[in-house]
């Protein structure tokens, strides 16, 4: 009897679950037809995935998907054709091997700065200083200098004229909370020649700095006093900046792609043996006196990105190769200074985050990874 019971209650489940299926949708209803189409591409059909008997012909535009006459051989590791037009091309994988010292272009593409020219249509974005996995990935430092406006902000829409290149920090008297801090303790010493990883996180720190809580703030808006501590002056810039040839919505360098440099990306931009370094920071000279730490300093790096920015100048392209001054890190000092790198000599050191018109001045340039 138990056993008459259990088949009952299979048959039932059986019946119930052929109850809930629906039946398989008919392919003629869809579109589909047995019929040849004479004027349909070759590579034109689509099957219909219940009777692989039926098909129809799906139109497309090769332009409309991307595809293009231009030659890719050069820079594409896998070129697929248009099916209806041979032709028109896509770039369906990059083959990216880019070099310190390299162009960086607007369509994510490298190149060497003799090469190019205006005729090639290219749009020179920024210098690669950082490679990994055999070029295929790094970072770039862009063109020139970021200038501020007569509030002492940066305005993305002219981002290479204004009132004056240097600017605040920003965040005065503020320390973000996120963000880790390099000041002159002994471990700095151990961070900088063990290449630590938090001192090269640009990226990351540029994100927790715009992500921080602002401070309460009594200053007005558009005034010196409001970018220097209501806001993070430096690291606004750094994200709000794109290339003007390029737009603002360019898929691989358009606004909020771009990031300020930490201490240590600046390092790799001047180009350092790590393992020569004998400070940390600013080091001490006498009980008294501290002078820019420069131990370790080698500046291979920087001749060839300045080389590469000359030869883009001699071509007419706006360009311009680093000021003599020390630029910003995103890297925090404490809450009332921040990481600096003096391109001049490669020192290694920290402004007030106040930066007032006393001479010290410090400037700001985007960096972007690949």
């Amino acid at each position: 009897m138990r056993y008459i019971l259990i088949l009952l209650g299979l048959l039932v489940a059986n019946a119930a679950s052929a109850m809930d299926c629906e039946k398989v949708p008919d392919c003629e209803s869809l579109g589909y037809s047995q019929e040849e189409d004479t004027d349909c591409e070759k590579d034109g059909f689509m099957y219909c995935p219940f009777d692989k008997s039926y098909k129809k012909c799906v139109q497309y535009s090769c332009e409309a998907l991307g595809f293009t006459e231009s030659d890719k051989t050069s820079w594409c590791e896998e070129v697929i054709s248009c099916p209806s037009d041979k032709a028109l091309t896509l770039c369906k994988t990059l083959q990216l091997q880019c070099e310190i010292g390299d162009v960086f272009f607007a369509d994510r593409t490298c190149g060497k700065a003799s090469d190019w020219s205006k005729e090639s249509g290219k749009i020179p974005v920024g210098i690669v200083y950082y490679v990994e996995e055999g070029g295929r990935h790094g970072r770039v430092i862009n063109l020139k200098n970021l200038w501020r406006g007569s509030d002492y902000l940066f305005h993305a829409d002219s981002p290479y004229s204004g009132l004056s290149a240097y600017m605040p920090w920003g965040y005065h008297t503020y320390d973000i909370e996120t963000l880790k801090n390099y000041d002159y303790r002994s471990e700095i010493l151990n961070a900088l020649q063990t290449r630590d990883p938090d001192l090269y996180k640009g990226e990351e720190n540029t994100k927790l700095i715009l992500e921080a809580k602002a401070p309460d703030c009594a200053y007005q808006k558009n005034t010196k006093e409001y970018a220097q501590y209501c806001v993070p002056t430096a690291a606004l810039a750094a994200h709000q900046f794109y290339p003007p040839e390029a737009g603002a919505d360019n898929l691989y360098v358009g606004q909020g792609k771009w990031y300020l440099p930490s201490w240590g990306e600046w390092m790799e931009v001047y180009g350092y043996d790590n393992s020569k370094i004998v400070c940390g920071g600013a080091c001490l000279t006498t009980n008294t006196s501290y002078n820019d730490g420069t131990s370790g300093a080698i500046g291979n790096h920087k001749d060839l990105i300045e080389s590469a920015l000359q030869t883009l100048q001699e071509k007419g392209f706006n360009t311009d190769v680093f000021s003599e001054k020390p630029y910003w890190s995103s890297t925090e000092f404490d809450w009332q200074s921040s990481r600096i790198f003096d391109m001049t000599n490669g020192g290694r050191s920290a402004f007030n985050k106040f930066n007032a018109d006393n001479g010290y001045h410090a400037y700001v340039r985007a960096s972007l990874k690949f």
